[in-house]
């Protein structure tokens, strides 16, 4: 274990397409894309019911993302108490106890979106920190850990960040 600082510079290219042409992709999904929608064998169903719902009135897989991402983003709580939890703890959360934590939040979307053919993954990282003017560098702490998911768009090649974490008005965590 060790106390020592570690400084990195990142440079990314965040271009994507626009959603105009985001919502245009419809191809269908190759081989390498299967470990993005594999679910679990004893999926509880509801899930798949509570995502057509929401997702089947769409024809794109940009307009089923959003409309899944808005849903969980405004029916549902952020807190970092532990309460869903037993066998299912997706099910408990979705059908129970509708609150919770960030990684709650990326697998419902990412589950539910993948019943309905989307490929999804889930990310975990670090979302802001503390820009430090004197040393001209942000300052990323445990506190700024997050998770969400990105959805596979074939025809671009291309992995587009949703978040469906609703913000967190104490500061704690969620979206921003």
């Amino acid at each position: 274990w060790s106390t020592e600082r570690t400084s990195y510079k990142v440079v990314s290219d965040r271009s994507q397409p626009s959603v105009e042409r985001l919502r245009q992709d419809n191809m269908s999904y190759g081989e390498e894309t299967k470990n993005y929608l594999q679910m679990p064998l004893n999926e509880d169903k509801r899930i798949f019911d509570l995502a057509y719902s929401i997702a089947s009135k769409y024809s794109n897989r940009y307009d089923k993302a959003k409309a899944i991402e808005q849903y969980l983003q405004t029916n549902y709580g952020y807190t970092l108490e532990q309460k869903a939890g037993g066998n299912e703890p997706l099910s408990d959360f979705l059908f129970n106890v509708r609150e919770g934590h960030c990684e709650y939040f990326a697998t419902a979307m990412a589950m539910m979106l993948r019943t309905q053919g989307v490929a999804t993954r889930i990310v975990n990282g670090f979302h802001g920190g503390d820009y430090n003017d004197t040393a001209d560098m942000t300052v990323v702490r445990q506190k700024n850990a997050h998770s969400w998911v990105e959805v596979f768009f074939f025809f671009f090649n291309t992995w587009v960040t949703f978040d469906p974490t609703p913000f967190s008005s104490d500061g704690s965590g969620g979206a921003a």
